[in-house]
Formats: C-alpha cells, sequence, structure tokens
C-alpha cells in the first residue's frame, strides 16, 4: 500500500474533523485498527543554534548543527505508514519523511532511529535512504544503547534497515556437468572444549582423518558445530585465550559456529577469534554493535558452492550460563557480552533467513550450537532446513531423520568423535538420493596428524611450556571433601582469608597420587567464565561476614567443607572464602545472612598451582606432611641387570632380594632359565645394541620369581606392616605366539598363590594391568620387542590406584578406588607365574623394585629399553625445578569487569552482563 501525500493526508484530517465538529448527525467512532496518521509537525532550523529535537515518542532524533544551514530555514516531518514493500525490503523500524529534500547542508546532519523493542532478528542495522524504489543503506550507521545513527547531507525518507551480513565460498572442483549424481562429504565435530595441549593428540587425529577423508572425496566439507573455548588444556588460561584462537584457525575448517563458550574471553577477543582465513564464521542469531560492524567477522548466511551443488547455511548460538553454572532460562535472558545484542527466538531468525534465500540454494544447513531437542524443533516447523549439523549437547553422536526429511546430528564431545556424513544428490534437480553416516573414535581409530602435531607443540611451547611441568606430588588419591581442604589452604595461602566454606561437588575432577602439573589442578577445576568475560563459576571469592554470620553460614550448609579459626567471636568481622555463586548469592545458600566486601581471589587452578609449588619448596607432599622422597636419601631402590650369567640374582644396588620361587624345592630355576646375550639367543637387541638378559620359562603355579622386599612398611596399609606404595619396572620382550594371551606379571599374595589369581597381567593386545569392575588394561606393546613396562601402586582401602608406563611415557591410570589391600605388599612378591598357569615364556633384561611410588618424572627418566637400567636418586632434583618455576609461575589478571561490579554489590541483581 502506498503511503499517502501530505496534502491528501491534511484533507483526511480535515474532514474528520468536520464529521465530528459540525452538528446534524451521529457522531463518528475512530476504528482503532485503522487509526489516524500522525499530524506532520513543521520544524525551524536556525542559521545560528541548528536544530536538536526528539520526534514520535522518542523513537526519531534529529541532530543539525550550527552554521550547518547559510539562512534560517524551514523542514517538515512525517512518520508514514508501513508498507507491505518495505517487509519486503527488511525495514525493520518506522518510515521517516523529512522534506524538501532541496534544503543544502554544509555539515553532516545526524539521525537516530530506535531499535522496536519487539525486535527479535539477527542481522546488522543501518539508517537507510529511500531512492526511488529501492532502499540504500548508510554506511556509517552505527548502532549504540538500542538505537541506529548515521550522519546524512540531504532530507529525505529514512528508516532502519536490517542487511545480512553474506560470505561466498567455492570448495573443492568445478561442477562436472556429465555427472548424473555428486557425493558430498562432511567431517563434523563441536564441543572441543580446547582439548588441543594433550597428549592424545585429539585436534592432530581430528585432523589427520579430515585430511584422508578429503583424499578420497574432493567434494568434502569441514564444520564445526561451536564450543571451541574452554575446558580443556590449562594453556588457554594461561594464554587469556589467545592459544585456543591459534589451534582453532590450525585446524582449517571450512565452516564453524559461535558456541556459548566462545564468548568466554570479551569482545576483543570474539572480534579476532570471528577473524578466519579459511573458515566462514557463521553468527545468524548475533548482531554486533559496535562502531565499525566490519571488525566482526561473522556472518548470518554462507552460499558455498561445493560441484553442481548450491548450499545454505545459516548458524545459531545458545543462551549464555551464570555464575551457578544454570544456563539462563527466564526473560529476559541476557546477552553474553557488551557490543553483541543476541536474538533467542531462534525459529523466528532460521524462518526468516530460509524465506530470504532458500530459492536462491540447493540445499538448506542450520549449522548449531542449540542442542538436540532445539535442533529438532526448528527443522520440524521451519520447512526448508535440509540438514542440521549440531552441537552443544554433550550427549554422545545421534543422528534423527525427521518426518519431512530433514536430518538432525549431534555429534561426539570433548574431540572424542568424528561424524562422517556423505550425501549423494542427483544433479539434474538437485535432491538427495540417500546418505551415509558414521562415527569415528578419534584417539582409538585414527593416527594424529604430524603437521598439526607440531602447531599444537608450537602453541603449547609459546604459550604453556610448563603445562606438564611436575609440580607437586600427591601422597594419596584425595576424594572430592579432600580436595575442597586443599583448595581452601590453597586460598588461604594467596590471600587474606581465615576462613572457608567450599562445596566440594564444585570439584570436576580428582587427581590420582604422584605427579601434579598445571593440567592436573586444571581438570579439577575447570575454568567456565560464567557469565561470559567474568570469573569461573567455580572460581574463588573473598566476603566479609560477622562472627555470628560465619557460624549461621557454617550450620546451613553441613556437607560442605569448612576451615575456621579455633573460636569464632561473634562481633567480629571475618574474611571468608566462598565458590563464586554462593558468594555473589548468600541468599540461595545461607539464611538471612548478608555479605560486604565482596571480591575475587583467583580462580581454583590457579590458586593450587601456586600452593602446590610452595608445598614442593618446603619438600612436602601437596596432601600431607610427609616428606618427599626427593627431598631425602633413597634407600630402598633395588636394580638386577642379568648380565652376570654366573651370579644373575646379585643386584646393582639396593637392599632387596631376588630368588627363584620354589616352594617344592624342585630347583627348577636353574634348569629352565637360561642367562645369555640378545645375540646368542638370536632375539632383537635393545635399543642401544647387544645385552645379557635372563630367558625365562613357562612358569607352574610353583614356579616364578620372588622378591623379598626388605623396604620398610608405607603408605595406607602401613599400620599393617605391609607396603602400600611401591614401584616395580621391568624391560621385557615377549616372544611371537605369545601376544594372542593374558600373560601374567605380579601376584602380591605369596601364602596363597596355589588359589589366587595373578594381579596384574599382559593383555592380548599388548596392554598391560588388570580388569576389575571396567577396563584397566593400559598402553600399547608389540611382540618380539623390547619395552620398559613401569607400575607403580598406591594401594588403600577405598581410594587406590595403579600407573602404567611405557617406554617412560605414562599410558594410563587405573583410578575406580578399587585398587585395595589385595595389592599391597607382606615383605615379598612374586613374578611371572599365576596359578591358573597364565604364565608364558619370555625374556627379561633388567627389573627394578622401588619401596615407594616413583614418580612420573623418575620414570620418564629412565627411559625406554636399554642395554643398562640405571637410576640415580635425585635428591633435591624436583625441588630446585620448582623453585625455578616458582618464580616464573603465570599472573593471572583481575578481569576488570569484577572492579567495575565491585562499586555496586550492595545493589546485587540477577544478571550479569559485561
Amino acid at each position: 500500500m502506498q503511503s499517502l501525500t501530505f496534502t491528501q493526508k491534511s484533507l483526511l484530517f480535515f474532514f474528520s474533523l468536520c464529521l465530528t465538529a459540525c452538528g446534524g448527525g451521529d457522531d463518528v467512532t475512530l476504528n482503532p485498527n485503522d487509526p489516524v496518521e500522525p499530524t506532520p509537525s513543521q520544524l525551524s532550523i536556525s542559521n545560528t543554534s541548528g536544530l536538536s529535537v526528539v520526534l514520535d515518542d522518542g523513537n526519531f532524533e534529529l541532530n543539525i548543527s550550527a552554521n550547518a544551514v547559510t539562512t534560517n530555514a524551514e523542514l517538515t516531518f512525517e512518520k508514514l505508514s508501513s508498507a507491505e514493500e518495505n517487509q519486503s525490503e527488511n525495514i525493520v523500524s518506522g518510515t521517516y519523511l523529512l522534506s524538501p529534500s532541496t534544503i543544502t547542508f554544509s555539515d553532516s546532519i545526524t539521525i537516530t532511529i530506535k531499535i522496536p523493542e519487539d525486535y527479535e532478528l539477527g542481522g546488522q542495522l543501518f539508517i537507510a535512504r529511500l531512492n526511488g524504489n529501492s532502499w540504500e543503506t548508510v554506511n556509517n550507521s552505527i548502532v549504540s544503547e538500542g538505537f541506529v545513527s548515521a550522519q546524512v547531507s540531504t532530507l529525505g525518507t529514512y528508516a532502519i534497515q536490517l542487511q545480512r551480513k553474506e560470505a561466498f565460498a567455492d570448495i573443492g572442483p568445478t561442477c562436472d556437468i556429465n555427472a548424473t549424481e555428486q557425493s558430498v562429504r562432511f567431517i563434523h565435530v563441536a564441543d572441543m572444549h580446547a582439548r588441543f595441549g594433550y597428549k592424545e593428540q585429539l585436534f592432530s587425529r581430528i585432523k589427520a582423518y579430515h585430511k584422508k577423508a578429503l583424499s578420497e572425496s574432493p567434494y568434502t566439507l569441514f564444520t564445526d558445530g561451536g564450543d571451541d573455548y574452554e575446558k580443556g588444556t590449562v594453556a588457554e588460561q594461561v594464554s587469556q585465550g589467545l592459544a585456543t584462537d591459534e589451534a582453532i584457525k590450525a585446524m582449517t575448517f571450512d565452516l564453524r559456529v559461535l558456541g556459548n563458550h566462545d564468548y568466554a574471553w570479551g569482545p576483543e577477543k570474539l572480534l579476532e577469534f570471528s577473524k578466519d582465513e579459511n573458515a566462514i564464521v557463521l553468527a545468524s542469531n548475533t548482531r554486533y554493535e559496535g562502531a565499525q560492524a566490519q571488525d566482526f567477522d561473522g556472518v548470518d548466511f554462507a552460499k558455498v558452492q561445493v560441484g553442481c551443488i548450491t548450499f545454505g547455511v545459516l548458524g545459531m548460538t545458545s543462551v549464555p550460563w551464570n555464575e551457578l553454572d544454570k544456563p539462563f532460562d527466564d526473560e529476559p535472558i541476557p546477552d553474553f557480552i557488551k557490543q553483541f545484542k543476541m536474538s533467542w527466538k531462534w525459529q523466528q531468525v532460521a524462518q526468516s533467513i530460509v524465506s530470504q534465500y532458500r530459492d536462491d540454494v540447493d540445499y538448506m544447513i542450520m549449522l548449531s550450537h542449540l542442542g538436540k531437542g532445539t535442533d529438532v524443533e526448528i527443522a520440524t516447523n521451519v520447512t526448508g532446513i535440509d540438514l542440521v549439523l549440531g552441537g552443544h549437547t554433550h550427549g554422545g553422536e545421534e543422528l534423527v531423520e525427521l518426518d519431512n526429511g530433514s536430518l538432525v546430528i549431534q555429534p561426539d564431545f570433548y574431540a572424542r568423535g568424528v561424524t562422517d556424513l556423505n550425501l549423494v544428490f542427483n544433479t539434474t534437480d538437485k535432491s538427495l538420493n540417500r546418505y551415509d553416516y558414521q562415527t569415528v573414535d578419534t584417539e582409538t581409530s585414527i593416527e594424529p596428524d604430524e603437521d598439526t602435531k607440531q602447531a599444537i607443540d608450537v602453541i603449547m611451547g609459546r604459550y604453556a611450556p610448563d603445562a606438564q611441568t611436575e609440580i607437586a606430588i600427591s601422597e594419596n588419591y584425595p576424594n572430592a571433601q579432600e580436595l575442597a581442604e586443599i583448595t581452601a589452604l590453597a586460598a588461604k595461602h594467596s590471600s587474606t582469608i581465615i576462613a572457608a566454606l567450599l562445596n566440594p561437588e564444585l570439584v570436576q575432577k580428582r587427581w590420582t597420587p604422584g605427579t601434579l602439573t598445571q593440567e592436573d589442578f586444571h581438570k579439577a577445576f575447570y575454568v567456565e567464565r560464567q557469565p561470559s568475560n567474568t570469573p569461573g563459576f567455580n572460581s574463588l571469592y573473598q566476603v566479609t561476614v560477622s562472627g555470628t554470620d560465619l557460624n549461621s553460614m557454617f550450620a546451613s550448609q553441613p556437607d560442605w567443607f569448612l576451615l575456621k579459626p579455633e573460636n569464632v567471636q561473634a562481633t567480629t568481622n571475618y574474611d571468608v572464602a566462598l565458590f563464586k555463586g554462593a558468594a555473589l548469592n548468600p541468599e540461595l545458600f545461607f539464611n538471612g545472612v548478608t555479605f560486604t566486601n565482596i571480591k575475587p581471589i583467583a580462580e581454583a587452578w590457579w590458586l593450587l598451582d601456586q600452593y602446590a609449588r610452595f608445598r614442593t619448596t618446603q619438600c612436602l607432599h601437596i596432601d600431607t606432611d610427609t616428606q618427599l622422597n626427593a627431598c631425602q636419601d633413597d634407600a630402598n631402590v633395588t636394580i638386577w641387570n642379568f648380565d652376570d650369567p654366573e651370579n644373575p640374582f646379585t643386584p646393582d644396588f639396593g637392599p632387596s632380594v631376588l630368588s627363584y620361587f620354589d616352594p617344592e624345592n624342585e630347583n627348577w630355576g636353574p634348569e629352565e632359565t637360561v642367562y645369555d646375550t640378545t645375540t646368542a639367543l638370536n632375539i632383537a637387541d635393545l635399543n642401544d645394541g647387544p645385552s645379557g638378559v635372563m630367558a625365562f620359562s613357562r612358569h607352574a603355579p610353583t614356579e616364578g620369581l620372588l622378591i623379598n622386599l626388605n623396604t620398610a612398611a608405607n603408605g595406607d596399609f602401613k599400620n599393617e606392616g605391609l607396603v602400600s606404595d611401591y614401584t616395580i619396572v621391568m624391560d621385557i620382550n615377549w616372544p611371537l605366539g605369545t601376544q594372542d594371551i593374558y600373560r601374567a606379571i605380579i601376584q602380591a599374595d605369596t601364602e596363597n598363590y596355589a588359589t589366587d589369581d595373578a594381579d596384574i597381567f599382559a593383555s592380548p593386545d599388548g596392554g598391560y594391568g588388570e580388569a576389575t569392575s571396567s577396563s584397566g588394561y593400559f598402553g600399547t606393546t608389540e611382540p618380539d620387542s623390547w619395552h620398559r613396562v613401569a607400575f607403580v601402586f598406591y594401594t588403600a582401602p577405598t581410594n587406590g590406584v595403579f600407573e602404567i608406563y611405557v617406554d617412560g611415557e605414562f599410558a594410563g591410570v587405573k583410578e575406580e578406588g578399587e585398587i585395595n589391600r589385595r595389592w599391597a605388599l607382606n615383605k615379598t612378591m612374586l613374578l611371572l607365574t599365576d596359578n591358573n598357569y597364565e604364565a608364558r615364556p619370555g625374556y627379561l633384561n633388567a627389573l627394578l623394585y622401588a619401596g615407594r611410588a616413583m614418580t612420573r618424572g623418575e620414570i620418564k627418566s629412565m627411559g625406554s629399553a636399554q642395554k643398562k637400567l640405571n637410576y640415580e636418586q635425585a635428591t633435591r632434583t624436583l625441588n630446585q625445578t620448582i623453585e625455578r618455576h616458582y618464580k616464573t609461575a603465570p599472573a593471572i589478571k583481575t578481569n576488570l569487569w569484577i572492579e567495575q561490579r565491585n562499586k555496586f554489590f550492595n545493589s546485587h541483581s540477577e544478571t550479569v552482563n559485561n
């Protein structure tokens, strides 16, 4: 419908006045659904003072500076009725006419229009001017605080226009016009959460799979469903997000969408993260309101040509989470961070995009970080979405085919799996003929890509060279309550608090006994900066309360860990450490208690890092006051190298005694055991050449090797006279033919040997360990080759573990807490024997027994199987290393958001945003 002219509107207005004011007839009641157009406003522009006016109830502002006109002038302001054709042009506001257009200005004038309250679409907003029958955007438009402003030089018709930011790409070879079918393959991942720095090389494996797919199918798209940041390697925390940015860009995706965690590090980091030389970054329900829209490279829509098929792609982001580690569900849902305005009407946004672009593409894809339920709902209700490549659910992989033919896919998470989808199209009508789908386990099925591995190693070396440094030693396997206690002590070490009340449920992963690194501390408290660009939800805060309130807090949460002074005085004020959620929401946790002086202390992992370094410099374990082995003389390590055939059981050093196990005095040992060189035995040499070795036979239940420990009882079963913590290292070679069966390694019980099964085995696939309630075999070894295998035990009544190392490298840990008294040693232990004859012949080059648990650093220092197994006591070496790193420990800066928020704690609001 065309807008009325000024003259037509005036006549209608005059006519309506006559009908109501002249006598002789009934009053006319105006139809509220057909309101009268507002009267045009006559405005005066002064040559000396210009003009500044707010019109249409605050929806329109006009600013003209002094001297913008040479002489005083008159203009007319008029709000026009909305026309249907304007909606098709994505005009989202009222339309305003400023006339006459003949007025000239020496300086630009500023037009400001309010964004309607009910506007829910994404996209970029501009002031637009009607030129003939088409709208032209004003490129200098600025969006701020719910308004769009622009500087213009002429009068005319103006409104706010939505302009979707688009991207275009050609991927793969050009269309084969002779082909009747074409397949397009999607390699899809999501929720990788910075899992790039771990030894499993998950990112490198994923990239290797993509490269393989690309070599097989040139029409292949590599897609990322969002949440690349947080909950992964500590390198992200140390680098303030830079490491993750570089790692994701090293993957060279084709398409990726922003997830809720990708807003974690604030506006500047998000702007940089959106700039990708390889990938198109989708953000369809995100509107950037910065000073220059070109700073944000996230787009609303992408058109991707893959051979003969044209794909349309939109991308959606889910809601933010709060400091209680819960999503914002109640209206109004806040934005993640300043300058980025979010729309949570996903279906409306999707429908708008599909309506605008569906006729221009063959196949429409939503790259989604909304989760399975919302994905299914949108794909069901928005006709025209053919495929949803999802993320966010963290529920494992799944494919759903809807009744309307749409496919909805959820991939695996934490970089553990790769989704491989192959679509086969009819090239004539571009319809989908069929599809194939599979999910591939990342770690077990794919070898790492060397180029990506090197790129990741460079990133880790640049930002977190000490991520795997042995910072401290844990003597035990602390449970969640005990970890909360250590965290409270760490907070006390680095702050002025004298009390703490910490919820143990916020411990995310317990560490196991032995070596602790920054990664271990970060895994205990993964950082999730919630709300975005604020400290993590499990960071620690300091609050001040009276003694009376402190006692009330204790009573409110009796299951939390409590650290407090001996005597709490009712009228004295105390500084108390709490996790963030409790500190900012006392009303949810403590009855009638209010806080003053609320301020952050630090992230929990960082406090543990600092405390661990301090404890090590004091030669103490992080969890007990037991002195570190590295800080005392080590007289309980014994090594046998078997290079003296005449005296094979004479140790190189150490107190323990090795002998044949022969309870029936059959003298089987000297008869069945051979000591000779690898050359003479015609077997593989050691890594550094030929060596003297033991060739052992298949031992019966009354045969094997016996170690008399001669080391003191220790650990959890010390009071029972048992060695609870100990280490066995052996250079072992299994001949061909033994690899497909279980082979006994260690038997702890030397009294009930005839009825008790061995306690540690080599598995048919070359792993080592013990299957208890769930799998406990770790590492990979090959037959007819030498491997240095180490077993480290921390036995305990409820929280025992063992660790396996192969050739100096950590292979795995049995951590379900099942390694109990059965694995503790009472003066002796057996090797290479079992009650059920699950023993096989093989070769031993060297053997080490230590009456304590060795650290990862000590195991690594021994390396792979060599002619000689050497061990030198590293007294104080660990301590000196930590002293060096203590001085260069990472400093985590306080977020500026906190400093600002502290000013307003007395008026704490439910939503927190930056």
